[in-house]
């Protein structure tokens, strides 16, 4: 049996008739990830762009020590000030198809006013099955292993992934030199944030779990001045923007270091279920894309401490899930295509506002 013949068999077996359990026009979707917190966490802070052959940012890293005590009198000292640096990353390209062909459409017309019905049916059909691998797909890239080729490259064709720049010692992945450009091994200040809990005693209030959270949480808190100041500006980075990502193992250690914290039980309905889990107002999730791509080991997960205000999705205002116009070929007049489009990349603007908390 042809690939069409197939596409149109699963079509006339599932998704047509007259009765459905969930009516006619729902169909389950078991094809999708139990859940998209990578693509959720990046797509809220979405950010558009209009073009350019890159997409690029300013960041400064150096104290320029210009500021010194001095005695009336003194002469003074003028010395060179360090400029901007320019952090960028290349577009990334996305797309995903959804095709039919004119026996499908045909075959399930159906009569009178049913047309419709089949034809909405139909649509919702193909739309599900293409959203739900573009989807999976997207949330796949933005935990892939950390490759330079691909990522780094300007001749790559993978967008950047949260291990590419999250690293469990703050320098450049294994295989990079530079991180969107910049060298962190010579630029101290384009290092993510770093510590450890002993996997050992994960339970332990200070060396476990819950004691790395505490040490973490102070690492990645940026404060300004009290105070403005002319023409000036600080960049701050509270956690209320933060959200820690890891596979569920570990979740489940935080959940179960949690309750090994608690000395008190209460009168009433008991529920040893953390079912939301957070640390100092910060959401603590698992993420299914980390349980199937082996960056933590077993026994020992790690956790990503990510402001979403500092790591972007950063996308083309014109091809963000941009659907285009159906399509036919000479040489499959019977077949309709239609794409959607995605153009962007994965942006961190700020590698120490991010941290990495890894078993020892």
């Amino acid at each position: 049996m042809g690939a069409s013949l197939n596409t149109f068999s699963d079509f006339f077996s599932h998704a047509t008739g007259p009765a459905y359990l969930n009516g006619p026009g729902h169909i389950i979707n078991d094809a999708q990830l139990r859940n998209y917190e990578a693509f959720d966490l990046l797509s809220r802070v979405k950010k558009d762009v209009k073009g350019g052959n890159q997409i690029k940012d300013v960041i400064t890293f150096s104290d320029p020590g210009t500021a010194s005590t001095y005695k009336p009198g003194d002469q003074a000292t003028i010395a060179s000030v360090p400029g901007l640096d320019t952090i960028g990353v290349n577009w990334r390209f996305t797309r995903v198809y959804a095709t039919w062909n004119e026996k499908e459409i045909m075959l399930n017309e159906g009569a009178g006013g049913d047309m419709f019905q089949q034809y909405n049916r139909l649509k919702d059909f193909k739309w599900q099955q293409a959203y739900t691998s573009l989807l999976n797909e997207l949330e796949r890239q933005f935990f892939a292993t950390a490759n330079n080729a691909d990522m780094e490259s300007a001749g790559g064709e993978k967008p950047y992934s949260v291990p590419s720049t999250v690293t469990s010692d703050g320098l450049a992945p294994s295989g990079f030199t530079t991180v969107q450009g910049v060298n962190p091994t010579t630029q101290s200040k384009w290092r993510n944030q770093t510590a450890g809990y002993t996997a050992a005693s994960w339970l332990d209030p200070d060396v476990g779990i819950i004691g790395g959270f505490d040490t973490m949480s102070q690492l990645v808190r940026f404060k300004s001045p009290s105070i403005s100041m002319d023409g000036a500006s600080w960049t701050s980075s509270d956690l209320n923007k933060c959200v820690v990502l890891t596979n569920r193992e570990g979740r489940s250690k935080y959940m179960k270091a949690l309750r090994a914290s608690n000395d008190f039980t209460r009168a009433g309905t008991q529920d040893p279920a953390y079912s939301s889990p957070v640390f100092d107002g910060v959401k603590v999730v698992a993420s299914e894309i980390i349980d199937t791509n082996a960056i933590f080991t077993a026994g020992s997960p790690g956790y990503y401490f990510l402001n979403s205000n500092f790591i972007k999705l950063v996308c083309h205002s014109s091809k963000w899930m941009d659907k285009g116009e159906p399509m036919t070929f000479p040489d499959k007049p019977d077949t309709a295509v239609c794409w959607i489009d995605c153009w962007g990349n994965v942006f961190n603007q700020s590698r120490q506002r991010h941290g990495l908390l890894t078993a020892a």
